[in-house]
């Protein structure tokens, strides 16, 4: 799971010393899976590159290109918290597939072939070390910031110091890992020790943001969501998918969601109609 439920009543999280809280959501956040699960498939692309972030750790991305030359249009992509890189490349492919678009995923430091430690401020050098990459290959006005769960965090980030780039699509937010974790008034007992503080953030971002969630998520409750939308400067229609959780968001539902929104930033709303009547429906993978 990407959030582990703690089961403590929310009146006696304001006796748990600080440190405490802060270990819990930092655990929370951060449950880096064994680096030898995606290492392996993620050594064998072609597509392969490493950065180097402000702090000088060294870590890898991918560049899909749609079709053999590319697009003139890219996503950079955030993934959650209890997956590395290796482990999203099927549906990374999926993702520059169905959207018809450039895909840029990137690792966080401390996952999978990366080097240094998972933190927020990491994982917010991480995604700058992607975005100055993308900047030698497009305009920021092509640059579409996607996150999912805890990839919302560096995502809106991102967004939030740059205007210029072209939109957001965020999936699953969270407000902020303490809220996620430790519920309102936790989070609140615990401000400084809380991290991707997300709703402080998302009125601050220019850009139309597409948000996406599961009506049935128990790990970043659907209400997350819903607040993040209604704090948006520039909302286009969500997307609450009926009777889904956390990891069970049906791909296809969603990635179709993603490749009307970009048409649509684009003014190609005309390719996304055919394109949708002609998309098969058996090309499932498990987020």
């Amino acid at each position: 799971p990407e959030f582990e439920k703690l089961h403590v009543a929310p009146p006696s999280v304001a006796h748990w010393p600080r440190p405490l809280m802060g270990a819990a959501v930092t655990s929370a956040a951060f449950p880096v899976p064994a680096k030898e699960r995606g290492s392996e498939a993620l050594l064998k692309r072609h597509d392969l590159v490493y950065l180097r972030t402000a702090g000088g750790d060294k870590i890898p991305a991918v560049h899909i290109k749609r079709g053999t030359v590319g697009t003139d249009r890219v996503v950079i992509y955030s993934h959650g918290n209890a997956e590395d890189l290796g482990q999203r490349l099927p549906y990374l492919d999926l993702l520059s597939k169905i959207c018809a678009t450039d895909v840029f995923a990137y690792e966080y430091c401390g996952y999978g072939l990366s080097e240094g430690k998972p933190s927020e401020e990491n994982c917010i050098s991480s995604i700058d070390a992607a975005y100055e990459y993308l900047l030698q290959l497009f305009p920021p006005s092509r640059i579409v910031a996607f996150g999912r769960s805890i990839g919302t965090g560096p995502t809106l980030d991102l967004a939030m110091r740059h205007p210029e780039i072209r939109g957001v699509v965020l999936q699953s937010p969270p407000e902020s890992c303490g809220r996620a974790v430790l519920g309102n008034f936790g989070s609140w007992v615990g401000y400084h020790l809380d991290i991707f503080r997300n709703y402080e953030k998302i009125g601050l971002v220019e850009c139309p943001v597409l948000v996406m969630h599961g009506t049935l998520d128990e790990i970043v409750p659907w209400e997350h969501g819903l607040a993040i939308y209604e704090a948006c400067q520039n909302a286009v229609e969500p997307l609450w998918v009926e009777d889904r959780g956390h990891n069970n968001m049906p791909n296809e539902v969603c990635l179709r969601r993603v490749r009307e929104f970009l048409d649509e930033l684009d003014g190609l709303s005309w390719g996304w109609n055919i394109f949708v009547t002609n998309l098969a429906t058996d090309i499932s993978v498990n987020l």
